[in-house]
């Protein structure tokens, strides 16, 4: 375990340092947002398009990787993200730090890509699953950890805004630092969007469900908090709700291995829903109390994207044509929909009815999901035959190749790895045989 954690060191340095400062920023942004007395509807709008520039980094950043390379191509998303966190001090306009955000959204993807391929050199079979959870763990760490570097400066200023690209601008020194081999290019692969939908709508509706309450609570949960408690809880209640997050992903996972998945989704779903309407009762009982309860919605809320691709799985588990990273990538472009969609809606719901709307967008949305869950029909699967649980990331579609599910369900990922490190051995290879040809001539 020593020796695995030495080797990806500077890959998972660079992912808790990144997501320090996209967890930071994220939340500044939303409570600045309301601190200039933008409405909750232009918040949710503005906070929305950054999850429109992950989508489309998701999409499009693995050509910039292919023709720049790794390290280059890593340090030209850090550069435009890190100029792009100093430019939203400049200029304090919704449109201006929309299209901010959406700049800011596609160089994270493209960040989280170049390092989610260099995890995928370092996997083989015997260490997978360990690699893939601390990815996760350093992952959940840094974006809990941002949260609390939000009183350091008053948000009212500038400061937060070059903390934020100071720390955006660190991520590049650790992998640029490590002198671990290139990986290969980050492969194309299609949509799977039809196998997806053919094999649960329940899955599909539970994705964009996840998206949009995983979003419309990071981009407005802040807003929700400095009405009801004031700036200065805003950070224990986001780091308590993302800590709890992590905590809660491994006890949820043994459950879902041992039980009906489908009859867990009502459960997850019910109580996310109990949840919602305690937040809006405690909100004047304490801190305390608010980031407990925070934190069992964190935990919670956390755990709907896995139990839908968990779900997903356990349908298409029986099927030999399945293009595992296909589907990984369908789910993940579903739940950037439901992530893009979420903000905005509710933030036209809280424009309406107070801060207060936001929970109850949630309650509405978890109530729906629990009772669709509960009267849909289909065949259930056994418990025996279930696909594991497996903690995901809302990244790109790369990490799924990590996944330790991946295997059981697409044998061909095992042959296709060999067959990229053999590829890229020989194109490594290729540069000595033509300067020794150079020599005997």
């Amino acid at each position: 375990m020593i020796a695995l954690v030495a080797s990806i060191t500077a890959l998972l340095l660079s992912t808790l340092v990144l997501m320090v400062g996209s967890g930071l920023l994220g939340t500044l942004l939303s409570v600045r947002l309301a601190a200039e007395a933008f409405p909750a509807d232009v918040t949710g709008a503005v906070m929305a398009a950054y999850f429109a520039g992950l989508m489309l980094g998701a999409l499009g950043a693995g050509a910039v990787i292919r023709r720049a390379g790794h390290v280059r191509a890593f340090a030209v998303f850090a550069a435009v993200a890190t100029a792009a966190a100093l430019v939203h001090g400049l200029y304090i306009d919704a449109w201006v730090w929309g299209g901010l955000r959406i700049v800011t959204g596609f160089s994270i993807a493209g960040l989280y890509m170049v390092i989610e391929s260099w995890l995928n050199e370092r996997a083989s079979s015997g260490n997978r699953g360990r690699l893939f959870s601390l990815y996760q763990i350093a992952s959940y760490l840094g974006l809990g950890a941002g949260q609390f570097l939000l009183p350091l400066r008053p948000v009212e200023g500038t400061e937060l805004f070059m903390i934020t690209a100071a720390i955006l601008a660190l991520c590049l020194v650790p992998v640029s630092l490590t002198r671990a081999i290139h990986p290969t290019p980050p492969q194309r692969h299609r949509l799977a969007l039809r196998a997806v939908f053919t094999s649960s709508r329940m899955g599909v509706l539970l994705c964009v469900a996840a998206g949009v309450v995983n979003g419309a609570a990071f981009a407005l949960a802040p807003v929700f908090v400095v009405a009801f408690a004031g700036v200065q809880s805003v950070s224990v209640f986001m780091g308590a709700m993302i800590l709890g997050g992590m905590l809660l992903q491994y006890p949820i996972g043994q459950l879902s291995d041992r039980f009906d998945r489908r009859l867990l989704i009502v459960v997850v779903n019910a109580a996310l829903l109990a949840v919602s309407g305690l937040l809006l009762a405690v909100t004047g009982a304490g801190l305390v109390l608010l980031a407990a309860v925070a934190a069992l919605y964190g935990g919670l809320t956390f755990t709907l994207y896995p139990l839908a691709v968990a779900h997903i799985n356990d349908r298409l588990g029986a099927r030999g044509d399945v293009d595992f990273v296909g589907v990984a990538a369908a789910l993940l472009f579903l739940w950037g929909i439901g992530a893009a969609l979420g903000p905005v809606l509710v933030g036209g719901l809280m424009a309406r009815v107070g801060p207060e709307g936001l929970f109850l967008a949630v309650a509405g949305v978890t109530a729906a999901m629990a009772l669709y869950a509960l009267i849909a029909r289909g065949e259930q699967v056994p418990a025996k035959e279930q696909s594991a649980f497996v903690s995901m990331a809302r990244t790109t579609s790369v990490i799924s190749e990590l996944d330790p599910r991946a295997r059981e369900i697409d044998p061909q990922l095992d042959w296709i790895e060999e067959l990229a490190r053999a590829d890229a051995s020989a194109d490594e290879a290729t540069p000595s045989t033509q300067e020794a040809s150079r020599e005997a001539a």
